[in-house]
């Protein structure tokens, strides 16, 4: 998986792509991003999933644990723009799954106002 850094002045912004070919790898993991986007100093992370096809059960095992990690620190990390068969392998991988939203902007809007949302928002 390919995941790509954005740094927004109140989030920090994670995208996820499918497998590249190994010539255009890079070193980052979810993993490492994630870690990074913990010690940002940011309140929320957001991870747009739009360019994700396929979950692998450890992306969505990271995904979670991190979840309920930065929840502990009063940080939020919220799901967006996934596919249905994305949706359906999280929801089969994880036992509590991130917050999803539709796009970005409702992930902004999560991150202030929770409450409003549920789960699984539409």
């Amino acid at each position: 998986m390919e995941v790509y850094r954005e740094i927004l002045p109140e989030s920090y912004l994670l995208i996820l792509a499918d497998d590249v070919p190994p010539s255009f790898e890079r070193e980052d993991t979810l993993d490492y991003a994630l870690r990074r986007a913990a010690r940002s100093g940011k309140s929320s992370v957001w991870v747009d999933c739009s360019q994700l096809h396929h979950l692998p059960p450890d992306a969505a095992e990271l995904l979670a644990y991190y979840h309920d990690k930065l929840a502990r620190h009063g940080m939020s990390l919220v799901l967006c723009h996934l596919t249905d068969d994305v949706r359906m392998e999280l929801q089969a991988l994880t036992a509590s799954p991130p917050p999803v939203v539709s796009t970005l902007l409702d992930a902004e809007r999560y991150c202030h106002r929770p409450a409003t949302f549920g789960r699984f928002a539409s």
